[in-house]
This record gives structure tokens, C-alpha cells and sequence, in this order.
């Protein structure tokens, strides 16, 4: 009874939240991909992207696999004006969700068709206008965004989200200085996976960041705070949804005894407020931490070849009932949650992609240009990457609910994959990851899952 009531949660968290692991990390690839768009520098421009990819996963919380076509168009316009000082843009998105007959993890709906706004923002900055008004560059600068815009703070270990922001940045010298504040976009999936509110959330951020830049390193320090305000899609008697949390982080980025050798590192602590389970009255105390460390070697040798070796921890707590992140199933009553939750990105492998939240994650990686010396293939990188999984806590659940029995040991997964840029126009990548679960599987999630994907982006 107990082994099918974790069945059914898992599969009602994957079909409520709407997001799929390796797809998240296929729309990061793609997100950094499209913000290194290079624009004029003065006047108008515009253009845009079409891309195509093709998913095929096992879904084990529902034992099954899916397939997913996804078309996506995309049109964007700019504006620079006075040097730079004063910048606008905006990029609008088309998608369309193409499942297989029955395979929209989203209940009984078909295929999804969705427009929205990605960015849409204006830039003033004061040391551009100095320049162009006087010939003369400033010692200092200072801009101002204002509008839709991806935002991240440190590494991205707790934030890496679009916001409607104010976003305030100024440079003297070595220093720097950013402050924000910003809302979530209200149809962003949670990083709660309860079903009432899984499918969107309405977050306040605010914080900011202090960096210094020196030699081959930059350290820096951040305070973020969020409140949250998300409603449930239905009145909850038993129930209430509020985990606001606040982070104080410190870390750094560089290169390490040689220019060859860059790292980064990041720790961050955790506290705040959150109804646990089954509570409408009354919240308990956030207390967690979690930490990531960074090192690449590249090889200045034909082929480029680099690699990498990455450790993350993250808290977890050994009294939720079924899940690291999620209201339902919970932290218990009258107890400090001490499962670390955060709205960061990682890459944590594409067939398991847990959250980090009550793990401890090994990575090891290399990529290298293969045929660099054929022009065709020249910039066509191929590479690999390992990652062991374990609880930090195990005791405690962890995002995937299948994960039940108490054992550190979830398991580990391979990851190959190849990114072309074909022409300046036109890039092609594909990745396919095999995840082998450990221990802390029932008989029932004991089976390997795999996760395959291809997708073609053309700017025009």
C-alpha cells in the first residue's frame, strides 16, 4: 500500500510540474546559447530563430516513455541609441508541444501551444552617455535595466530564473556592485511539485550582489531574499503554501596556479519560513546549506580537449515523508526543515536530473574538437560526462520519490553528447544519458531509464 502510494505521488508530481529534467537542461543549453546574440552596437536590428528537437525519455514514476517533438520560433528586435547608452529590446515565442497520442505528462490534455514574452527590457547607462556626450571614458559606470530579463546571482547555484525586474549594477574600478529586485513570471513551474501548485508560482525577490575583480580571480559575496505569494489552483482546507526563504552566499571564479586551470566555487546558507505538511496555521524554521565546487583543465594542444571534475552538496531532511521539495509529503510539523531548496541551475545529468536538494553529486567530464582540421567540423565539439549520485541525508527523500528505501546510494548515470555549429547560421546538437538507480530504489525503481535528445536552431 505504502510502495503505491509513492508510485502515484511521483507520477502526479511529474504530471502536475510539466517540466521534465533533461528537457531543463536541453532549454539552459539552448537559453545560453541565444543571450550570446550579439546585437549593434548603435541603431535598430532585429531577426530571429526557428528550432526544432525531439525527446524520447522513460518516465518511470508512470512506467512508460514519452516522445516529444517541440517546434519553437522566435523573433526579436533592438534598439541602441547615443553609443549604447540607452538600450531596448524584446523577444517574443511561439512553441508548440507535439506528444505522442497519450503522452503529455500534463493529464489527458494533447498537444500544447503557448505564446509569451521572454524578454522585454530597457538599459540606461550613465558611463556610455558620458562618453558620447564628452569623448572622455569614466573611471566608474553605472546602468539601470528595467523590464523582462534572465537573471542569475554567484554561480547560479540559487537563482537562475526570468524576472520582471529592476535591476541596479555600478563599477568603480575593481569593484562591483548589482542590486535587484524582481517578480517571477506568474506561469514559471514551481520549485514546489505539490499538485495545486506545481504549474506556476508568484515569487518577490530582492538582493544583491558585491564582487571583486583581481589578478585571475573573482570573489564575490550575495545576500537573496524571496517572499512567497503563490495561491493554490484550489481552496486547500488541510493545507497552506508558503515557503519564503532567505540566502547568504560567498564564493569565487578564476584560474588557479595557471591560466589553463579555471575553477569556481560557491557555499550558500539557508533560512526562512514554510508551512510543513498538513498545516494551515503556523510555519517552521528553513535551516539548510549547500555547496559547489568546479575545476577544468584545458589542454592547449590540437583539439582543444578539456577536462572537468565537479562536487555539489546540498542538506536534506531526514523527517519529509516523501519528498525533498514539495509541501505535500513534506517536512513534519513542529520540525526546523533543514532540505536545502533553491531556484539555481545545475547540470545533473539528463535521465535523472534530480533537484539538488539531500544530495551529494560527483561529476566527471571531457570534450574536445574532434575534427578541427576539417573545416566542415571544425567547430564541432563532442564530449562526455559521469555522475554518482548519493544522499546527503539517508534518511530523507530526495525530488524523485521513487527513491525510497534508506540507503545513501542512488545510483549513477552516463552522458555523451555533440555540439556543431554548422554554419554561423545554423547549430545541431544531440545528447543521450543512461541513469543505473542504486540501492535507495524500491524493486519497483530499480529498472535503468535513458533520455534522448536532438534539436537544430536557425537565426535568420
Amino acid at each position: 500500500m505504502a510502495g503505491g502510494l509513492v508510485v502515484l505521488l511521483a507520477s502526479a508530481a511529474r504530471a502536475q510540474r510539466g517540466d521534465v529534467g533533461g528537457l531543463n537542461v536541453f532549454d539552459e543549453q539552448l537559453r545560453v546559447y541565444l543571450d550570446k546574440q550579439k546585437v549593434r552596437e548603435t541603431g535598430v536590428d532585429a531577426g530571429g530563430w526557428f528550432n526544432f528537437a525531439y525527446m524520447h525519455y522513460d518516465d518511470a514514476g508512470a512506467q512508460r516513455t514519452r516522445n516529444l517533438r517541440r517546434y519553437e520560433l522566435r523573433g526579436w528586435g533592438s534598439a541602441n541609441l547615443q553609443e549604447g547608452a540607452h538600450k531596448f529590446y524584446v523577444r517574443g515565442l511561439l512553441n508548440y508541444d507535439d506528444w505522442d497520442t497519450g503522452n503529455n505528462p500534463i493529464g489527458q490534455r494533447g498537444d500544447d501551444f503557448d505564446e509569451e514574452v521572454e524578454r522585454a527590457w530597457y538599459q540606461f547607462d550613465l558611463g556610455k552617455l558620458l562618453l558620447h556626450q564628452t569623448g572622455q571614458r569614466s573611471p566608474y559606470s553605472l546602468d539601470v535595466k528595467a523590464g523582462r530579463d534572465f537573471t542569475t546571482i554567484g554561480t547560479a547555484l540559487v537563482l537562475s530564473a526570468p524576472l520582471d525586474q529592476v535591476q541596479f549594477h555600478t563599477r568603480l574600478k575593481q569593484l562591483e556592485f548589482t542590486a535587484l529586485l524582481g517578480q517571477t513570471v506568474h506561469d514559471t513551474h514551481n520549485i514546489d511539485y505539490s499538485q495545486r501548485v506545481a504549474n506556476h508560482m508568484d515569487r518577490t525577490f530582492y538582493g544583491f550582489e558585491l564582487a571583486y575583480n583581481f589578478s585571475r580571480h573573482r570573489p564575490f559575496v550575495y545576500y537573496l531574499g524571496q517572499s512567497d505569494h503563490t495561491h493554490s489552483v484550489h481552496i486547500d482546507p488541510l493545507q497552506k503554501y508558503d515557503y519564503s526563504s532567505r540566502y547568504l552566499g560567498a564564493g569565487s571564479t578564476g584560474s588557479l596556479i595557471s591560466p589553463n586551470l579555471s575553477y569556481q566555487t560557491e557555499a550558500v546558507g539557508e533560512w526562512g519560513r514554510t508551512y510543513s505538511e498538513g498545516v494551515r496555521f503556523g510555519q517552521d524554521e528553513i535551516c539548510a546549506f549547500a555547496a559547489d565546487a568546479l575545476l577544468e583543465y584545458h589542454f592547449r594542444v590540437r583539439t582543444n580537449p578539456r577536462v572537468m571534475a565537479e562536487y555539489i552538496i546540498a542538506t536534506g531532511d531526514p523527517d519529509r515523508r516523501l519528498s525533498t521539495n514539495s509541501t505535500v509529503g513534506g517536512n513534519l510539523a513542529g520540525t526546523k526543515d533543514k532540505a536545502f531548496n533553491a531556484f539555481g541551475f545545475r547540470d545533473t545529468g539528463i535521465a535523472f536530473a534530480p533537484r539538488i536538494s539531500n544530495l551529494q553529486m560527483y561529476v566527471l567530464g571531457a570534450r574536445f574538437f574532434p575534427l578541427e582540421s576539417m573545416r566542415l567540423f571544425q567547430k564541432m565539439e563532442v564530449g562526455t560526462k559521469v555522475f554518482f549520485y548519493q544522499k546527503q541525508r539517508p534518511g530523507g527523500p530526495v525530488s524523485d520519490t521513487l527513491a525510497t528505501d534508506s540507503s545513501s546510494w542512488l545510483g549513477w548515470e552516463w552522458d555523451v553528447y555533440a555540439n556543431w555549429r554548422i554554419t554561423s547560421d545554423l547549430a545541431w546538437t544531440i545528447r543521450y544519458g543512461v541513469f543505473e538507480p542504486g540501492a535507495a530504489y524500491d524493486t519497483f525503481g530499480q529498472g535503468a531509464r535513458d533520455f534522448f535528445y536532438t534539436g537544430a536552431i536557425l537565426s535568420f
